[in-house]
């Protein structure tokens, strides 16, 4: 009895296995749409670069791959729909650096950033920028700290979210930067508070910043990297500015399937993505958002989430970051 049940389960596991891999041999049937899910609006960089990948799919697998935007809810309502579709590779959803933040900052955060997905790969990133008004006296990032600390000084900072107030604090906690943070609902009106001086000093993306850089109302102090930025190439990183240690404060995007996506499929859909990230149109497109190309496994993109969770956790920890939530 015990070896026929033992022979039912290889047979029920190999007649499995095999189906998976005729599921992944098909992918993508063409003419089958594949949804791909941004978690923001349209107009942004993160959707920019989920319907340029989209357009290259789409022409590589001769199969219509359609953008819906589904903002909201710090990424939840987009991440959830995507952690609750089928698995079977037609649901795609683009992801960032922040997303995993959200599991330390909520109390409540109804999914898990790593078991609820299946990660296919990286497509890029980019460090944040540290600045100023352009009519400050402060010109560098050592007279940024020393300033913070002056007695009865009220220095505080913006931010547009909580990836980068969340930075902000790292910074902070490995520095003597002060500042009392002061958040906004987005990098406009974060952006908006240092041109008008509400704030001393921002901390946002480069893509954000770079207008105001350019037309000389912002001055750059540093970027959240450990080496210099393509287009900031005058602007010193975090280690020539005088900040310790080996980590690096910044966003980086990617693609998740669902959990439970057949391996093959995942696996088949990376090599799509590195294909298309290696094309020259591309690779200059993404770059023009100040973005650096950041091909992955679908392992790589793993520990890459899990890593960051746990400095988020720790750097939590450490600074006693209170979220209120």
């Amino acid at each position: 009895m015990k070896r026929n049940l033992l022979s039912a389960a290889v047979i029920a596991a190999s007649i499995l296995s095999v189906g998976t891999h005729v599921a992944a041999q098909d992918f993508p049937k063409k003419g089958k749409a594949i949804n791909l899910i941004v978690p923001f609006a349209p107009g942004g960089a993160s959707d920019i670069l989920a319907r340029l990948v989209g357009q290259k799919l789409n022409e590589q697998w001769e199969t219509p791959v359609i953008v819906q935007n589904k903002p909201g809810g710090d990424m939840v309502i987009a991440l959830q729909s995507v952690a609750r579709s089928e698995k079977d590779g037609y649901t795609i959803g683009l992801t960032t650096s922040s997303f995993a933040l959200n599991k330390v900052v909520k109390k409540d955060f109804p999914l898990d950033p790593v078991a609820d997905f299946a990660f296919i790969g990286t497509i890029g990133q980019s460090p944040y920028l540290l600045a100023v008004g352009s009519d400050s006296k402060i010109t560098n990032f050592k007279e940024l700290e020393a300033a913070s600390r002056v007695k009865n000084s009220n220095f505080s900072y913006a931010s547009c979210c909580f990836g980068t107030y969340f930075s902000a604090e790292m910074i902070k906690n490995a520095t003597r930067l002060d500042g009392v943070h002061v958040p906004y609902k987005g990098s406009s009106p974060a952006l908006n508070a240092i041109l008008s001086k509400e704030v001393e000093y921002i901390i946002d993306t480069t893509t954000a910043t770079k207008p105001f850089i350019a037309s000389g109302k912002l001055r750059p102090l540093m970027v959240t990297g450990r080496k210099r930025s393509a287009s900031f190439p005058n602007v010193p990183n975090m280690t020539e500015a005088g900040v310790p240690g080996d980590f690096e404060v910044g966003v980086w995007y990617g693609f998740a399937f669902p959990a439970g996506t057949p391996e093959d499929i995942v696996k088949k859909t990376n090599l799509a993505l590195n294909k298309i990230l290696a094309m020259p149109d591309v690779k200059a497109k993404i770059e023009s958002f100040d973005i650096e190309v950041m091909p992955s496994t679908p392992e790589q993109m793993t520990a890459r989430v899990n890593s960051d969770l746990q400095s988020y956790l720790s750097a939590v920890k450490l600074a006693k970051l209170d979220f209120g939530s």
